[in-house]
C-alpha cells in the first residue's frame, strides 16, 4: 500500500508541477510582451503605454490543471481514509468468525493485510477438514476518483471473496456452483471445471435468479438440502456465489497438474448497520459450516461415484497418454545410454572378447524379437 500511495503522490505531484511551468511559462512571456521604457518620448495615449494586465481568462487551462490535481490529492486521502474505516468495521465480524473456526488467524498479530488502497487480505489454519482459507475483501476503489466512478456505473458491488482448501480424502469429488443468471454464460466460458463436468439445471429451491451448475444430481441434492437452498431462494441473501469443485479453474497444460478440492464463496457487504453486521457474520459462519457438511454429511451413493471417476478418465485421458508417453520416453533415454556405454566397453576389448560379446548380444536381441511376434500373436 505504500509503494502504491508514493506512486500516486508522485503522478499527482507531475501534474501540479507541469500546471505550475506552463503558468510561469505564461507569465514569462506576458512579462516579455511589456514594451520596456526608453529615452524616446513615445507616442499614444497613457493607457497604451499602460503594462499589460493578468486576465483570469487567459490562464483557464492551468487553473483547470491545478484544480484536477488538488481535487486527485484530496479524492485520494479522503477515499483512502474511507476504506479504512470501512475495513475496520468488517474487520471485528470476520475476525471473531474465523478465530472461532481457526486455530491461526492471519500472522498472529493482525488478521487483515492491506495489498491496495481497496483490497484487503486475510488467512486462517488449523481446522478439520480444511488445509486452510484465504480471503479478499473488496471495496470500492475511493482513493482513484476515476475507477469509483467506472465502479459506481458498473454498479459493483463490495464484496468478501473466500476460498477454503478442502482435505483431499475427507469429501467426495465433484462440482457445482450456483451463480447470479446473469454470470452464468461467463462463468460456464471462463472456467473448465464448469464448462467440462457440470450443465445448467433447473431447481425449484433456488431463486429464478439463481443458475444452478451441477455435475451430480445426488451430490446437489443433498447440498442444497444443507440449508444452502433457503440462503439462494432469499432475495435478501448476502451470498452472491457459491462454488465447491475438485477440478482446476483452467485447463492444464501438462499431465501433472495439481488440483485441490476447494469451496469458494462470495458475500456481498452490506450497509454497516448493526442488522447488515449480523447477517454477514451469520452467512460466513454458514460457509464455514458447509465444509464440515461437505466432509461428513455429503455420501454419493456408488453408481454416482463411478459416474464421477469415469467423467473425470473422460477428461483427463489426453494427460494419461501424456504420462505413459513421457514414461517411455525416459526409458527409451535410459536403454539407449546403458547400450552407449556398454558400446564403449566393447571397443576395449580383445578381438576375441569382442566375438563372444557380439555372439551374446546377437541371440539377445533374436530373443527380444521373438518376445515381440509372441505378444502380437496373441
Amino acid at each position: 500500500m505504500l509503494r502504491f500511495s508514493s506512486i500516486s503522490l508522485l503522478a499527482l505531484s507531475c501534474v501540479a508541477l507541469f500546471a505550475t511551468r506552463v503558468l510561469a511559462d505564461e507569465l514569462e512571456d506576458v512579462a516579455g510582451d511589456i514594451t520596456p521604457p526608453s529615452a524616446e518620448p513615445l507616442i499614444g495615449s497613457a493607457s497604451q503605454m499602460a503594462p499589460q494586465q493578468l486576465v483570469f481568462s487567459n490562464y483557464k487551462t492551468e487553473a483547470f490543471l491545478l484544480s484536477v490535481a488538488v481535487g486527485l490529492v484530496v479524492s485520494y486521502f479522503y477515499g483512502s481514509r474511507k476504506n479504512k474505516e470501512l475495513a475496520a468495521a468488517w474487520e471485528k465480524p470476520i475476525s471473531d468468525v474465523l478465530r472461532a473456526n481457526f486455530s491461526l488467524v492471519g500472522d498472529g498479530r493482525q488478521v487483515f493485510e492491506w495489498d491496495s488502497a481497496a483490497d484487503v487480505l486475510f488467512y486462517a489454519s488449523g481446522r478439520r477438514h480444511c488445509k486452510f482459507a484465504q480471503g479478499h475483501v473488496v471495496l470500492r476503489a475511493r482513493q482513484d476518483a476515476v475507477a469509483l466512478i467506472n465502479d459506481l456505473a458498473a454498479n459493483t458491488q463490495e464484496k468478501v471473496e473466500i476460498e477454503v482448501t478442502l482435505n483431499e480424502t475427507e469429501s467426495s469429488g465433484f462440482v457445482f456452483a450456483a451463480v447470479p443468471r446473469k454470470r452464468s454464460k461467463a462463468l460456464g466460458r471462463d472456467r473448465y471445471d464448469i464448462a467440462t463436468f457440470t450443465k445448467v439445471v433447473s431447481n425449484e429451491k433456488v431463486s429464478p435468479k439463481v443458475a444452478i451448475f451441477s455435475e451430480n444430481a445426488d451430490a446437489t441434492t443433498q447440498l442444497l438440502d444443507s440449508g444452502l437452498g433457503d440462503i439462494l431462494a432469499s432475495e435478501a441473501s448476502l451470498l452472491e456465489e457459491l462454488h465447491v469443485t475438485d477440478g482446476p479453474s483452467e485447463k492444464p497444460e501438462s499431465h501433472d497438474f495439481k488440483c485441490d478440492k476447494k469451496l469458494m464463496a462470495v458475500i456481498r457487504l452490506p450497509a454497516v448497520t448493526t442488522e447488515g453486521l449480523a447477517q454477514f457474520k451469520e452467512t460466513l459462519e454458514f460457509v464455514f459450516y458447509l465444509v464440515d457438511y461437505i466432509s461428513e454429511a455429503i455420501v454419493l451413493r456408488p453408481e454416482s461415484t463411478r459416474k464421477l471417476a469415469k467423467a473425470r478418465e473422460e477428461a483427463f485421458k489426453e494427460f494419461t497418454r501424456m504420462a505413459e508417453q513421457e514414461k517411455q520416453d525416459a526409458l527409451a533415454k535410459t536403454l539407449a545410454e546403458k547400450r552407449r556405454i556398454e558400446l564403449e566397453g566393447v571397443d576395449k576389448m580383445s578381438p576375441e572378447q569382442r566375438r563372444k560379446w557380439e555372439e551374446k548380444d546377437r541371440k539377445k536381441q533374436l530373443k527380444k524379437e521373438q518376445s515381440k511376434r509372441v505378444r502380437r500373436v496373441r
